[in-house]
């Protein structure tokens, strides 16, 4: 997994901690609006590092409590202008990563010790260009509360019940004239050597996220790599004002974007040697056989749920509400109009389109 820029651009007035359900702690929630008092004042925006555990270690603790911080931040306007959610390890005595992703002047972040039953929650702002410290703040709360979170989190079945629900839009863009035109994609579309696709989504829930697109040769490109996403911010595929250029001809597309608690992780490569197999085999050639690719990514991450369950590709001809149409204004001007398509699955929602490039 990498870090991915992401920008704060709406948030609910009532706004619970990310995903799931509302959040059992009303001395975790306090807590973490006593913490946050540091980031108010500040006019600039803010890369917000997380929590981080004596050893410099991301734990079921500091993932917990990085939900209540994060949502108390929004909750009070501090402007996030990215986040750190890679978990990496930080070197054992350093107050925060100054280096970890994000390239706002300030970051937030903050280290987890455990004391006779106390978690103590220590949280530093800091300039990242040489590191001073501007503000600093520590708060302890029960462990018991933490723990207990934890542990209402990890009850697995009800947490994979939960359906996951995404706001997503599928664009693609062509250029005539030196001008950008938006171009319809949708499944047994015929696009053109040179034309462009980038997605946007916005998540209901807070899971895992993985967009690819896999073509008939059998090479594959991220258009969003495999990561943990905060539900309620906008998300972009491979950036806000990047695309994925499709220059190879006669060949067909398939675009597979995931959502759900546990995706492929470890079971990715093992998935991508399988369809390899299959396109071998001729079981899987351009627009034949697109049943089978869905099915075995379908086998793949039904790997990662204990109980018995049934997933549903969502591809054209299914029932794919629509929101309102929208125009989306890029940096260099263009202008192209899309309408979202309102999604929902359960315990992983799978949508799946396929198009040739000609």
């Amino acid at each position: 997994m990498r870090f991915l820029p992401f920008f704060i651009v709406a948030w609910c007035a009532g706004c619970l901690p990310f995903g799931g359900p509302p959040p059992k702690s009303a001395e975790l929630t306090a807590a973490a609006r006593d913490l946050v008092q540091i980031a108010r004042d500040h006019a600039s925006a803010i890369d917000w590092l997380g929590l981080r555990d004596g050893q410099g270690e991301q734990t079921d603790a500091t993932r917990v409590l990085d939900d209540y911080l994060i949502s108390a931040l929004v909750q009070s306007g501090v402007e996030l202008a990215a986040a750190d959610t890679t978990g990496k390890k930080w070197r054992d005595g350093a107050v925060v990563a100054l280096q970890a992703g994000g390239s706002a002047d300030l970051v937030l972040g903050g280290r987890l010790q455990e004391d006779a039953g106390w978690m103590y929650v220590r949280l530093f702002l800091a300039e990242r260009a040489g590191g001073r410290l501007v503000a600093a703040r520590t708060v302890r709360v029960p462990g018991d509360e933490v723990t207990d979170e934890v542990a209402r989190r990890d009850t697995g079945s009800d947490r994979d019940a939960a359906p996951v629900q995404v706001e997503l839009h599928l664009i693609a863009k062509r250029e005539e004239g030196g001008v950008y035109r938006a171009v319809e994609l949708q499944q047994g579309a015929q696009l053109q050597q040179g034309d462009q696709v980038q997605l946007r989504f916005k998540l209901g829930r807070d899971v895992e996220v993985y967009a690819f697109l896999y073509d008939s040769e059998g090479v594959v490109e991220a258009l969003f790599p495999e990561q943990f996403v905060y539900s309620g911010i906008d998300q972009y595929g491979p950036s806000e004002n990047g695309w994925i250029t499709l220059n190879e001809i006669d060949r067909v597309y398939t675009l597979y974007f995931i959502a759900g608690p546990r995706l492929l992780d470890e079971n990715a490569g093992e998935f991508f040697d399988r369809v390899g197999e299959l396109i071998e085999q001729r079981q899987v050639d351009r627009f034949t056989g697109l049943e089978k690719l869905d099915q075995t990514l379908v086998e793949f991450l039904l790997r990662s749920y204990q109980q018995t369950q049934t997933l549903t590709v969502l591809r054209e001809g299914e029932e794919i509400p629509q929101g309102r149409p929208a125009t989306i204004v890029f940096d260099d001007g263009t202008r192209l109009d899309s309408q979202a398509e309102m999604l929902e699955g359960a315990p992983v929602l799978v949508r799946a389109l396929s198009f040739s490039v000609q």
